[in-house]
């Protein structure tokens, strides 16, 4: 899943389940209330939440709580 800035903006300012896979290609969920996103140079995008940010290149699904 493939996801760029303009479609993770809808989730700003909302609790989502964030799924994403880390570097060795396990795969991990947590709930996240999402703060923004942003695109740090070097880093490409990342999802800044309230408890993790995550690299948007290593997400594969984000589920809406509310």
């Amino acid at each position: 899943m493939a996801l760029t800035i303009p479609e993770i903006r809808q989730y700003v300012g909302r609790n989502c389940t964030v799924t994403w896979k880390d570097r060795l290609g396990h795969e991990h969920s947590k709930v996240l209330h999402i703060h923004d996103v942003s695109f740090v140079p070097l880093y490409g995008a990342y999802l800044v939440g309230d408890v993790d940010d995550v690299n948007l290149d290593r997400v594969t699904s984000i589920e809406p709580l509310d």
